[in-house]
This record gives C-alpha cells, sequence and structure tokens, in this order.
C-alpha cells in the first residue's frame, strides 16, 4: 500500500490544514489520524459535498446531531436539520424527507444496521455520495456477535469517493483494499499520556484500593470516576460490591438498560446526552470509541480507569493499542469558551491474566481454519439426503460443532471473521502473564507507562473466587470461605477489611453462622464454618429439646441409680407430657439433660439389676 503522511501541530484540526482543508479526506485511503479528536468525522460533516458517514454505535449519532443541529444561537433545529442520524426508529419516509427538504449538502450519520434504508432510499444516485467508515477497527473486533455490522461494504467498493478512517485502525485482510493507501496524520509534539498499568490476581480489590485513594480529592475537587469494562454484569457486582448504587451512572445498550434497571440500579442509560455524570460512571463497550464527551460534560480532572477481569469474564480484554487510546480520546479538552483550563486526566488499566490463555498466529489461525473447512467440505460433500427432520437437525448440528460455517459468508470464507479471530488471539496474548499487558503498554506510541505500575497481589484471587461455581459442594464452599476468613483475620483489624466485606457480601449464609456463633467465639475454632455450623444445630436440636431438659431436671435425681426399664418408663411419661412424639426413649434422650456414669450393677430386691447412676445435669445449651 501507498503510505503518504501529514503533519498536525498541536491545537490544529484537519479542516485547518491543508490538503484537507482544501479537498476534504481523500477518497480510496485508510486514514489513520493517530490522534483522536482531532476532527476528521467533523470535517467530513461540514465539507462542501453530500456524505453518509457510517459510525459504530448510536450513541455517536446521538451526540454528533445534538450537537451539529443547532442554530446560530445555539438552539436545537427541529426542522431543516443539518444532518439526520439514522438508526432503527428512523423510518425511509424520515429519510427522504430530510433529503427532499435539505437545501444544503446532504449530511447522514447511519448505524451499519440502518444503512440500507438510505439505499433503498437514494438508490443508485447513492454513490454520487461520499462513504466515510468512521472508526473502521469495529468492523473486524465487533463482527462476531454483530454480524450485519459489515453490511455496507456490500456497497462500500461501488461508491466513487470512500474512505476508512479512524486513530486506531486494523486494516482488513479483505483483497478489494489492496489499492487503497494509507494516509497518515502524525502530530508534531508529545501525544502520550501517562497509564498506570496494574496486573494483580484481583481486580475488585484493587479498583477499591484506587477509589480510596482519591476519596479526599473528590470530596474536595469533585472529581469523577470514569470505569469502562465489556460486562454488565461485572457492572452490577462491582457497583453492589462497593455499595455505591446512589452514587453511580452505568452507560449502556437499551437491552442491557432494561437489564439492570430489573436489578434496581436507577441511573442507567443509553446516551450520555443529557444526563448529568455522578461520583462513578460505568461504561460498556458501545461507549469506547467515536463518543465526544465534552469537558462541558465532565468537567473535572476525570479518573479513568480500565477493568479487565479476564478470570470471570475473557471477552473483557481490552486491546492497548486500539480500545484504551480510544478509551482514554473520549474525554475531550476544554476549548478557548470553556476558559482558561487544562484538564488533567489520571489514567489506569487493572487487569488479571490467565495462563492457559490461546495465542494464535495468522499462521495458525489459517491451519485451523484449513482443518475446520476439511471437515465443513466433507459433510456438506457427503450430506446424506433426507426427509427426516431431526436428522436434517442432527446434520446441521454438525456443521456447527465444526465451528466453520460462522466463518462463512454468502459462500464464501469471511475475511472480517477471520480477521476477528486474528485480532483476539492477538489481544489474549497480553493477558496470559503478569508482566505482558504492562510490557505491552511500554511499547505503544500512545502512552507512557508511570512508575506506580506493577504487580499487586491478594490474599484472596479472583482465581480463587471463579473455582467456586454453582455445582461446588457446600463443605467445599465452607473450607475455601473458612481460608480466607483465617487469612484475613490474621492480617488485619477485622471485619472493615474490603476483602471481607466482598465475601461477606456474596456468601451472606457463610458468615451469617459466624454472626450467630459470635466473631470472638469463632476464632476459638479457627473461623472453620462446618464445625460453627455442627455447634449451632446442637444448639438448635438442645433448643428444641428444652420441655424435655426440664423434665429431666426435675425427675431424674443426682446420684440415684435407675434401671434401663426405669430410665424408659420415665423417658416416656416425659414424651407425653411434653407432647414431643417424635424423640424416642433411650439414652441419648436422657444425655441431653444428664451426665451418666458407665453401665454399671446394682442388688435391686436382692437380684442383680443394670443401669446408670445420674452424674449431674447439663446446665448449658
Amino acid at each position: 500500500m501507498v503510505k503518504l503522511k501529514y503533519k498536525l501541530r498541536k491545537g490544529l484540526f484537519l479542516s485547518q490544514i491543508e490538503p484537507f482543508k482544501t479537498e476534504g479526506l481523500p477518497t480510496d485511503s485508510f486514514i489513520h489520524k493517530v490522534v483522536p479528536g482531532c476532527g476528521a468525522t467533523t470535517l467530513e460533516l461540514v465539507f462542501a459535498r453530500n456524505s453518509i458517514i457510517v459510525v459504530p454505535n448510536l450513541p455517536v449519532i446521538v451526540g454528533k446531531c445534538n450537537k451539529m443541529n443547532r442554530d446560530k444561537q445555539g438552539r436545537k433545529l427541529r426542522k431543516n436539520k443539518t444532518i439526520l442520524g439514522v438508526y432503527e426508529s428512523v423510518t425511509e419516509a424520515d429519510i427522504k424527507y430530510y433529503i427532499d427538504n435539505c437545501k444544503s449538502h446532504k449530511k447522514i450519520l447511519t448505524t451499519p444496521e440502518g444503512f440500507t434504508k438510505i439505499k433503498n432510499v437514494l438508490g443508485d444516485s447513492i454513490y454520487d455520495y461520499f462513504l466515510l467508515f468512521d472508526e473502521c477497527e469495529k468492523a473486524i473486533q465487533d463482527i462476531d456477535y454483530r454480524k450485519d455490522i459489515i453490511n455496507p461494504l456490500d456497497y462500500f467498493f461501488q461508491f466513487k469517493h470512500k474512505a476508512f478512517v479512524s486513530a486506531t485502525p486494523i486494516l482488513p485482510s479483505d483483497e478489494r483494499f489492496n489499492n487503497f493507501k494509507v494516509v497518515q496524520i502524525i502530530p508534531d509534539y508529545d501525544f502520550k499520556e501517562d497509564i498506570t498499568v496494574i496486573s494483580t490476581n484481583n481486580v475488585i480489590f484493587h479498583l477499591n484500593k484506587i477509589i480510596l485513594k482519591y476519596v479526599p480529592e473528590v470530596e474536595q475537587s469533585e472529581r469523577k470516576f470514569f470505569i469502562f469494562i465489556k460486562s454488565t454484569n461485572r457492572i452490577k457486582n462491582i457497583i453492589r460490591g462497593l455499595k455505591i448504587e446512589n452514587e453511580s451512572a452505568v452507560y449502556c445498550s437499551a437491552d442491557s438498560k432494561s437489564k439492570l434497571k430489573f436489578n434496581e440500579l436507577e441511573k442507567v442509560y443509553d446516551t450520555v446526552e443529557g444526563n448529568s455524570f455522578q461520583k462513578y460512571n460505568f461504561f460498556t463497550s458501545r461507549f469506547f470509541s467515536a463518543v465526544d464527551i465534552d469537558y462541558t460534560m465532565y468537567s473535572c480532572d476525570p479518573i479513568i480507569v480500565i477493568l479487565s477481569d479476564i478470570i470471570s469474564v475473557e471477552h473483557t480484554a481490552i486491546d492497548p493499542h486500539t480500545e484504551a487510546v480510544q478509551i482514554a480520546g473520549r474525554f475531550r479538552k476544554p476549548i478557548p469558551a470553556d476558559g482558561d483550563i487544562e484538564a488533567i486526566k489520571d489514567i489506569y488499566h487493572i487487569s488479571n491474566y490467565n495462563s492457559e490463555l490461546t495465542s494464535f498466529d495468522r499462521n495458525e489461525v489459517n491451519a485451523i481454519l484449513k482443518d475446520k473447512k476439511q471437515l465443513y467440505d466433507f459433510v456438506t460433500k457427503f450430506r446424506p439426503k433426507s426427509d427426516i427432520e431431526y436428522f436434517k437437525r442432527f446434520i446441521d448440528e454438525i456443521l456447527m460443532m465444526s465451528g466453520f460455517d460462522c466463518f462463512m459468508k454468502d459462500g464464501e470464507l469471511n475475511p472480517y471473521m477471520v480477521d476477528n479471530f486474528v485480532n483476539k488471539e492477538r489481544v489474549k496474548k497480553y493477558y496470559r502473564n503478569k508482566d505482558g499487558l504492562i510490557n505491552t503498554y511500554d511499547e505503544s506510541i500512545h502512552f507512557n507507562v508511570t512508575g506506580d505500575s506493577g504487580y499487586i497481589y491478594y490474599n484472596i484471587s479472583d482465581q480463587d473466587l471463579a473455582s467456586i461455581t454453582d455445582t461446588t459442594s457446600t463443605l467445599t464452599v465452607n473450607d475455601k470461605i473458612s481460608m480466607w476468613t483465617r487469612e484475613i483475620m490474621s492480617e488485619t483489624s477485622g471485619k472493615t477489611n474490603f476483602g471481607l466485606v466482598m465475601l461477606m457480601q456474596h456468601y451472606p449464609k457463610q458468615f451469617g453462622f459466624i454472626e450467630r456463633y459470635g466473631w470472638e467465639e469463632a476464632k476459638e475454632l479457627d473461623y472453620d464454618i462446618n464445625k460453627i455450623q455442627s455447634v449451632l444445630e446442637e444448639r438448635e436440636k438442645l433448643k428444641g429439646l428444652m420441655p424435655m431438659i426440664k423434665f429431666i431436671h426435675n425427675n431424674f435425681h443426682v446420684a440415684q441409680f435407675y434401671t434401663s426399664s426405669e430410665i424408659e418408663i420415665l423417658l416416656n411419661a416425659g414424651i407425653k407430657e411434653t407432647g414431643l412424639k417424635h424423640l424416642k426413649p433411650d439414652l441419648k434422650l436422657l444425655k441431653s439433660g444428664a451426665l451418666l456414669s458407665e453401665r454399671t450393677s446394682r442388688i435391686r430386691d436382692n437380684r442383680p439389676a443394670n443401669g446408670y447412676v445420674i452424674k449431674s445435669y447439663r446446665q448449658s445449651i
């Protein structure tokens, strides 16, 4: 590929430098803008030509439309909008109305899924528009769970003028791009940002440590946390574990929003527009790129925390070369209208690691796909013809199990799925040991790794917690929690320890036994929950026997000898009197209220008789 390079001075945007100022974004190009926020998308939105811009997610569209569709006084335009956003609820009639009534150059922002509606309205005239695919790496990163993201590419190469753009592009292996050129926008200033990279065996424990570190600053200067993680379920657990429900907001998809609302989290949004940030703000992957968070929205020195919990959720791996760069770039610098302000970011990436992760290179991926294809082709070629429904389903299941079907599109190998496979394997390599992520950031052109980076160890690890599943026996769960509790209590001041607090929230049943027994008493039993549970169960049994124990105290006398038959007669009388009909009149019942001698003999009526002497009463229960 031909490579062209242009320098960008600090404080300038692409619309202010040539050749972009005069000619706009070049066609048949991968535009590698290096730094987010240099104005490539905005340039296309204002440049004098009709444009369609494909963006990865709805929040991007909402943000751009909210910013651009305003009059000179800054008021929102309700009619004659400058740009049109196309997404799920926008109809073809809405698009046609905009096309027919827009008096200037048409500017249409769309999700990949909305592109077909535009094509239906414009017909072949669509190819006269400039087509820009924004944050183009998403076509590769997201296709495994979002097949329609590459739909516009079925038409992309028919456009006369077209380009891919991103600060962090991943060049696709699609051969149709072979004649494209790479246009690189290189800042002529130091644009690296400091990042503290923490490798640890417990991600949430270290997140809590960072939060505690900033408590004075957050309270005094109203600094806010912006926490990025690819799992709404982990977000829910973190918020509950840290007990920050009333101080948190979550930004996610509409579907995830409904689920979190169902779980009683109130401040959950699918757009940043019109919603004020809280002390703790959590973002899922749809907010990692393209969304502009202007200074007027966050108004502080943001504390940005990227979380990767590979042990619990493997797909929370964040690519330092793309996603981390995009996350840091969401926070736009103050503009002159904001006053003489400089926003300082504190950026962290906290992650655990898993030495069992695979990490195949492209050659290995190709070999794996070749093997999968052989099985797929064999089953397809020799597929028996049958009208039996269950047999057809069985063959379909075999094809699905081969794992190759998902790599196919219209009967051909889908290069974007192959690139997705290669990319995921590349990223997993960074998370296979405690040094991998830090070393990767060290090689980045976007970040300076701070001296506070490194590995942090905690007594309880994410691997430990993950070892307890729904199938783990209660005895094993109790043993593990007993061991962790012993370790924590031997090294800390007690129940205020964060690790212990988290365990108590996740395992209330086990810690309920300790609370009922008493922490001081539990210490004497070495916090052994199985032993504590046994003692409590014995106590409960004795409590149920109280009426019978009182009967024993009143009717069996200390130092007196009772034959076995006398014992049975007296106990039967007690059972009848107390109504405890489930009890058996045996020695076990008598021993619940009295201490007995060994079996002995006495002379009764001039004859030897076997029995027991009451030595004393059991006083405590």
